[in-house]
């Protein structure tokens, strides 16, 4: 399991004392009838502005996968993106 990055301002609206709650969403892709349901891909979102902010490494699986599905490396179905990565204090159940 990889480590996510926590942040402490938020990346849209730089408040030092912005809320920023680790929530999860999906990504579905189609390509020729076949799907790719991306799911619990973790991120941050801040309250305040509503910024949506992703760890790299998160955003690097996700482009890779959806790329990969693209040109036919990986096989239409699920997967679980929540499950390669863990926060340290703020792991999404």
């Amino acid at each position: 399991m990889k480590t996510l990055e926590q942040f402490s301002v938020c990346a849209g609206c730089y408040h030092e004392k912005a809320e920023l709650r680790f929530t999860r969403r999906e990504i579905v892709k189609r390509k020729d009838g076949a799907i790719l349901y991306l799911k619990r891909i973790p991120y941050y979102w801040c309250e305040k502005c509503g910024e949506e902010t992703y760890d790299l490494q998160v955003e690097v699986f996700v482009e890779r996968a959806m790329k990969a599905f693209e040109e036919g490396k990986v096989k239409p179905g699920a997967i679980d993106v929540g499950a390669e990565f863990v926060s340290s204090r703020s792991a999404v159940q």
